[in-house]
């Protein structure tokens, strides 16, 4: 069953632009299981496209485990984030999911954003092999990337963007943030890296006091796209995680 984590009586839009900027959610086993078929699904496949001698060594391999075979493959270049969008046919069943119709009824109807103009909405996912600090994004907030000229956004909404972990151990890597960032404007400077536009943060990590989001498989936040966060590295297994940016009614 479908719950939300928090214990106080707020909704969920109340708590992402309230003074936290975040709702902590846990989705259920089923839709945690379906989740992680449909990234297998699309995991399998691009090995097979792309390494048919070796997709005997990934078939049976758990999502996981990847980082044990990851060497016999170029990683970088095997997953772009395009090519960690989920397709269309899974987005529609990936839409059906309970939790789906939790955040509907949280925030109201939704679309999810289209940031790399496929013609269809992006949700997608990450690998983090332990201890490997190139896999993970540095400290920024979403919205840096959206005035820099990643998609684009319709009129009159407000983006909310959700992650998910799927695989991961619980306080050993997935999510940091800073609890009321959102209501602080920050430095940054956009720079040019792999022929993208990103932004930069230069202020010192340590001296903000970031949080980590110790998260077990199925548990998810929910958070306001003007919130400082960054991904974290750890533990002995792969981390398998779910994102997308919801556009919802101002």
């Amino acid at each position: 069953m479908f719950m939300d984590k928090n214990n106080d009586n707020k909704t969920l839009a109340a708590e992402v632009f309230g003074e936290n900027g975040f709702s902590l959610i846990k989705i259920s086993d089923s839709d945690l299981d379906a989740l992680e078929g449909l990234i297998s699904q699309q995991f399998q496949g691009r090995i097979k496209t792309l390494y048919p001698s070796l997709y005997g060594e990934f078939k049976s391999l758990p999502l996981d485990l990847y980082h044990e075979k990851a060497q016999l493959i170029d990683h970088k270049k095997s997953w772009p984030k395009v090519s960690r969008i989920l397709p269309k046919s899974s987005v529609e069943k990936a839409r059906a999911l309970n939790f789906m119709k939790f955040l509907e009824g949280e925030v109201g109807a939704f679309q999810i954003s289209d940031e790399e103009g496929l013609g269809f909405e992006n949700i997608y996912w990450r690998l983090v092999r332990p201890d490997s600090f190139s896999d993970v994004g540095p400290l920024h907030a979403d919205e840096w990337f959206w005035a820099l000229g990643h998609g684009r956004t319709p009129p009159n909404v407000k983006r909310i963007k959700v992650w998910i972990a799927i695989n991961c151990e619980r306080g050993k890597g997935g999510f940091r943030f800073l609890r009321g960032s959102h209501l602080k404007e920050w430095p940054y400077r956009g720079v040019m890296k792999d022929g993208i536009m990103k932004p930069e943060f230069d202020i010192p990590e340590e001296s903000l006091g970031l949080e980590i989001f110790e998260s077990g498989p199925g548990d998810g936040i929910v958070f306001n796209d003007k919130l400082l966060h960054g991904g974290i590295v750890g533990g002995s297994r792969t981390r398998v995680s779910i994102e997308f940016t919801m556009f919802v009614a101002e």
